[in-house]
């Protein structure tokens, strides 16, 4: 695992490069270029976006003021075309060709209105011997102030799922969040829908007290263990298939247990603080399931794009007479 010198050497490499990316980009427009990563801690800030048959290649940066990279990802961000990349043990070098600054704000601005677009992130965090690297679990287990540190970089999920959400849900319905943290988001989905049914559970005991705050009934459980019956939800919240929180195996796998919940003609939303681990679109074809969505944009902006993904379980048809 990196040790604290080592983050501390992270977090200033990232505020110089912040710094020198600026508004100009990663490189000079149309022209093809190379950037060098040296750092594994690092590599899981390199997204590609898929749009329109093109590929980008993109980086997300830690500017002034943060400690760790937003999920909002921005035009500075996108790096350019994306050609190729080499591994080796020490080091990767990505190849693109550049574009610039309007281009990089429009593909980014077309991504969160294309349902093919999509957003993937190549690589787990990694420890400084190339291994994947997981968050300790009793951090989940932390204060209340922990956890509450984390809502306001949750706002844009919170208003983009009331949005995806407002023609799709019907009085009733049941929405369910197996890893619920404080329970900040799963209740303002209630207020959102105050006709249909909500339900809470973590792992964490110390999570699920602080989540009874706004979920009285919320439960402990663990949300791989399919904790209420099959196909009994209409929309389930997946935000914890994420780097950092499972190995990428655990994720997979957890995926798939967890869409067994969903009911026929229900729904998943997939996203997280950190990347979602799993090919969605790959696993939500095994699974049957439709990919209504992937992208989208922060509210109020049009060129400030997340991974947010709306999955949509078709209803069975009735067998012919």
């Amino acid at each position: 695992m990196f040790s604290h010198q080592d983050e501390r050497e992270w977090l200033r490499r990232e505020r110089e490069i912040d710094a020198a990316v600026g508004d100009r980009g990663f490189g000079t427009a149309d022209r093809l270029s190379s950037w060098t990563e040296e750092s594994p801690f690092a590599l899981c800030q390199y997204f590609l976006l898929r749009l329109a048959g093109q590929t980008w290649l993109g980086r997300k940066l830690v500017p002034e003021g943060r400690t760790d990279p937003s999920s909002v990802l921005t035009p500075r961000m996108l790096m350019g075309e994306f050609a190729t990349m080499r591994f080796t043990r020490d080091r990767v070098v990505f190849y693109f060709t550049a574009r610039s600054a309007g281009e990089r704000a429009a593909a980014l601005a077309r991504s969160a209105k294309d349902s093919e677009a999509d957003i993937d992130f190549p690589f787990p965090r990694l420890d400084s011997d190339w291994n994947e690297a997981l968050v300790p679990p009793h951090v989940w287990d932390g204060t209340a102030e922990l956890a509450d540190s984390l809502d306001p970089d949750e706002a844009h999920f919170r208003a983009a799922a009331a949005i995806a959400l407002r023609d799709l849900v019907r009085p009733g319905d049941t929405l369910y969040d197996p890893a619920c943290s404080t329970g900040r988001f799963i209740s303002s989905l209630g207020a959102a829908f105050p006709d249909c049914r909500v339900l809470a559970s973590d792992a964490s005991p110390r999570m699920v007290e602080l989540a009874r705050r706004r979920i009285p009934d919320a439960f402990v459980a663990d949300g791989l263990g399919c904790p209420v019956p099959q196909e009994s939800v209409q929309v389930l919240v997946v935000r914890f298939l994420n780097s950092e929180v499972l190995s990428t195996r655990a994720a997979v796998d957890g995926f798939h247990s967890l869409l067994r919940l969903i009911a026929p003609g229900g729904h998943a939303l997939v996203f997280g603080h950190t990347p979602v681990l799993p090919a969605v679109r790959h696993l939500a074809a095994q699974n049957e399931l439709v990919v209504r969505s992937a992208v989208a944009a922060t509210p109020g902006t049009e060129d400030e794009v997340f991974q947010f993904y709306l999955l949509h379980r078709p209803a069975r048809t009735a067998p012919a007479p």
